[in-house]
């Protein structure tokens, strides 16, 4: 049960554009109800050019914490009045957490893609290639985790000129970059829509991948192509929902101090 809404009820948030389509509200208030934690957690469709202005007004009524998807990742860096090392180095922020009047940025995707990964049982071991599609804020945070954790990452982008973050490689080098590789991450916008979707699995020729490597995407409200192809082929498959997953209770825990219900949350997640 919902524990009532008071005068002592602090609002978190999920700000994005559009937003109505998140998970996240599921996913916290879940958490909020069963650590017992006096908050609730909306959906806030916010235009890009009132980004800045929402966060700052969030931070002046108290509010619990904020998280933030797309497009505003990259913009909310700036917002922020402060940031961790690891929002900097990812060059996007996904949780704000508000601390005595200050906008305080963090990137959770990153762990929270490693920590789905290991709980699917397709983590990567150190020094093994990891190899990332895509050259966006997304890819970014991906790549930075799995480098973190110690993985040789390969970033092929459609367009590697216009990644600035890494030495991204050509669409073309895709399939001698998957020949050693442990894991492939599609960290594109592909899996979205059904026509790109397809194209996209079209493109990737799974048959150089090793046959014990995962396959992962970062989309979560519908099955893609490629994972099914990687499913059929005989491949651990990750989709989208472990990340949002374990960032999320990232988020909870820096939010709250407390360690994140995940049984609860993946029961959300799941509902």
């Amino acid at each position: 049960m919902t524990p009532p809404i008071s005068g002592t009820t602090r609002l978190a948030a999920v700000l994005g554009w559009p937003v109505a389509h998140s998970r996240s509200p599921a996913l916290h208030n879940a958490a909020f109800a069963a650590a017992g934690v006096d908050a609730v957690y909306v959906a806030l469709p916010v235009p890009p050019a009132e980004l800045a202005t929402v966060l700052r007004a969030l931070a002046a009524t108290g509010a619990l914490g904020a998280s933030v998807t797309v497009p505003h990742k990259e913009a909310a860096l700036a917002a922020c009045t402060r940031v961790d090392a690891l929002a900097a180095r990812a060059g996007a922020v996904n949780c704000v957490a508000f601390t005595g009047g200050e906008i305080v940025g963090h990137n959770t995707d990153a762990g929270g893609f490693v920590d789905a990964l290991a709980e699917a049982g397709g983590a990567v071991a150190a020094g093994r290639r990891a190899v990332v599609l895509g050259g966006g804020g997304a890819a970014r945070a991906v790549a930075m985790g799995l480098g973190d954790a110690g993985a040789e990452v390969i970033v092929v982008a459609r367009r590697p000129d216009a990644v600035s973050w890494c030495a991204a490689r050509p669409w073309a080098a895709l399939a001698d970059a998957l020949v050693d590789a442990a894991l492939l991450v599609d960290a594109t916008s592909a899996g979205l829509a059904p026509a790109t979707d397809l194209a996209l699995a079209e493109q990737v020729p799974l048959e150089r991948l090793p046959a014990a490597a995962a396959v992962a995407t970062l989309v979560y409200h519908r099955p893609t192509e490629l994972l099914a192809r990687a499913a059929a082929a005989g491949h651990v498959t990750v989709d989208g929902g472990g990340m949002l997953l374990h960032q999320a209770a990232r988020a909870f825990a820096l939010w709250t101090g407390q360690p994140a219900p995940l049984a609860v949350m993946r029961a959300a997640l799941a509902g």
